[in-house]
């Protein structure tokens, strides 16, 4: 939980148990208050009824023993009577205390007995006629002649007497309730008030308890992530803690300690600025040194960097931030850069050649495009790579002179040897079948050879630039048995077994039955070569699917994974002793053949475990 988060809650729970502790006490007060006041007004108006009771009890006392009664007078004894009535209803209906039922009862008993009723003008006189035949004591009766003898009676008077006696009773019962109850309130309320003080003891000593954990528990954390800081900026002191630090309170520690970890920080950011500003100049200095362009920019084509030979080759008179609409190139290099700029280009591929002038001598580069991925996935710009190919170049002209002039020198020699093996063919017509097969043999040979050599010197000439082929519909596996069986004996004498196509059917493809038996024949002699005893080389032919297969397999050293795509680039050789005859041609000129037949061709290969060339071509 995040720091201020723990603050506000040790803020807030003391602040919720003080309210919650305050409502708690003045709701008990409020309730102790209500219930006292309820008690206390139910008895004051007990002795107030009883107080009415008793004035109205005087009044008919005072009104019936006058001498003679007025019409007005015998009205007002109805309204006391009445007041009499309601006043001992509500009494009857607010009893309270324990005995004040008795009382009221023996209230209304005597009431019943002395109230008086009023005699009916229309009616009889007589007072005995009013009565009920079996009441115990005839009950008061109000006449137009004098005083009421029933009513001042002896008997009728003990009855007023005892009436009065019980209204004070009920005064007297009811003001001993107040005064007990007020008691009563008075001792809960020092009750309650002693238990919300010992509440608000109690909770004060929790919260202080709280404080201390929850102090305790912020500042914990912030000590050791204190005192971690100081042993990772001070190693030197094995963890110990410096008294000065020691006695400052957390939050200064922790302040101090993050304020040398600022400032060592901002240390080593300059420092690596330094070193970033020293690497830079060197970045620099080296892509400014080396012979190749180089230029980087955005999508937009927009340019962020680029050294001194791209900046030469695109024309660029200021520095970066320009886009690549804005220069001004030469129109060679306008033109080769053209798909880039609009967005018809395929990356990593070459955009073709260009001679520029640089330092004073004429330079061949060769642009290459290759996209800078975005951390999202998509493109974030692109680097231009201007390869200086001049030194290439030149080297492969020296190579096509040398080969130029070797095919020259081989073409005498060829000559000879194709009428001394045609001499000899003459001279033994009648030698052995296998002696006969040799040199028919040789005889063919020397025809191919010838042929590739008359091609060899065509193409030094550069009077076509496309191999010349003359295809035409041969059966394969007769036609490349026929080539790979001078192979045999080279196999046997090295312990390789050299497995030739197998007879199963005509397989019919449009080859040149010259160049293509020599692509397969080079193949099965460089299998032948890296195979040690004990090996074996299978060639296989198949047809399937409108293709026919050529495969030539061999269980030799194997090519390394990277160095499978430049086996098939002229002069490479991945030997690192090459042995005589080899110069990296053979590959080179035999994927020319494949890809002029309309085929193509393919290494997999594992070191260790063997090398498979696949020739793939139409049926």
């Amino acid at each position: 939980m995040p720091l201020r988060r723990k603050l506000l809650l040790f803020m807030v729970i003391p602040a919720l148990l003080i309210l919650m502790m305050g409502a708690i006490g003045f709701y008990s007060l409020l309730l102790l208050e209500q219930a006292a006041g309820r008690i206390l007004a139910d008895n004051y108006q007990s002795i107030q009824e009883a107080r009415r009771m008793e004035h109205a009890l005087r009044m008919l006392d005072l009104a019936l023993t006058s001498p003679r009664l007025s019409g007005a007078d015998r009205a007002g004894l109805d309204r006391l009577i009445a007041v009499f009535e309601e006043s001992l209803r509500r009494c009857e209906q607010n009893i309270t205390e324990h005995g004040e039922t008795e009382v009221i009862d023996r209230i209304r008993s005597h009431w019943n007995i002395l109230k008086p009723e009023p005699i009916d003008p229309g009616g009889d006189q007589d007072m005995g006629r009013n009565q009920p035949e079996h009441s115990a004591s005839p009950r008061p009766v109000l006449e137009d002649r004098g005083r009421s003898a029933a009513w001042v009676g002896l008997d009728d008077r003990r009855q007023v007497e005892d009436l009065y006696e019980d209204l004070e009773e009920l005064i007297s019962l009811n003001e001993r309730a107040m005064i007990e109850s007020e008691r009563e309130t008075r001792r809960v309320a020092r009750m309650m008030l002693g238990a919300v003080t010992g509440s608000a003891l109690a909770a004060l000593v929790a919260l202080a308890l709280f404080a201390l954990v929850s102090a305790r528990r912020i500042s914990s954390p912030v000590t050791q992530v204190a005192d971690r800081l100081h042993l990772a900026l001070n190693p030197a002191e094995g963890g110990g803690v410096a008294d000065g630090l020691r006695n400052l309170d957390e939050i200064q520690r922790l302040r101090q300690e993050l304020d040398a970890l600022l400032g060592r920080l901002a240390r080593y950011e300059d420092e690596q600025n330094r070193k970033l500003s020293h690497l830079q100049g060197r970045l620099v200095f080296v892509m400014n040194r080396v012979l190749e362009g180089m230029v980087l920019m955005d999508t937009d084509h927009r340019i962020l960097a680029a050294n001194r030979v791209g900046r030469t080759i695109l024309g660029m008179s200021a520095g970066e931030g320009q886009r690549m609409g804005d220069l001004d190139p030469s129109e060679e290099v306008n033109k080769l850069l053209q798909p880039l700029m609009e967005g018809t280009f395929q990356p990593e591929r070459d955009l073709g050649e260009v001679r520029f002038e640089m330092d004073g001598s004429e330079r061949i580069y060769r642009p290459r495009v290759v996209t800078v991925p975005a951390s999202s996935g998509g493109v974030e710009g692109y680097l231009i790579l201007f390869w200086d190919v001049t030194e290439q170049r030149r080297f492969e002209e020296s190579r096509r002179r040398f080969i130029s002039m070797l095919s020259h020198q081989l073409k005498t020699p060829m000559t000879a040897l194709i009428m001394s093996v045609n001499l000899m063919r003459e001279r033994m017509k009648e030698a052995p079948p296998g002696e006969a097969e040799l040199l028919s043999i040789a005889a063919e040979n020397c025809s191919n050879l010838s042929a590739l050599v008359s091609d060899l010197i065509e193409a030094a000439r550069e009077v076509t630039p496309d191999l010349t082929l003359n295809p035409r519909p041969l059966d394969l596996v007769r036609l490349l048995r026929s080539a790979l069986r001078p192979l045999i004996p080279q196999a046997e004498e090295k312990g390789v077994t050299l497995t030739l196509p197998a007879e199963e059917g005509d397989i019919l493809a449009s080859v040149d039955p010259v160049k293509f038996p020599w692509v397969v024949t080079n193949m099965a002699g460089n299998a032948l070569r890296y195979t040690g005893q004990g090996g074996h080389i299978g060639v296989v032919v198949r047809s399937e699917q409108g293709q026919v297969t050529v495969s030539v397999k061999d269980t030799g050293a194997g090519i390394a994974k990277e160095n499978l795509q430049r086996v098939f680039e002229p002069y490479v050789s991945l030997d690192r002793e090459p042995q005589p005859g080899t110069h990296g041609l053979g590959l080179a000129i035999a994927k020319e053949i494949v890809e002029a037949h309309g085929g193509t061709i393919e290494a997999r290969s594992e070191l260790g475990r063997g090398t498979e060339f696949v020739i793939r071509l139409p049926a």
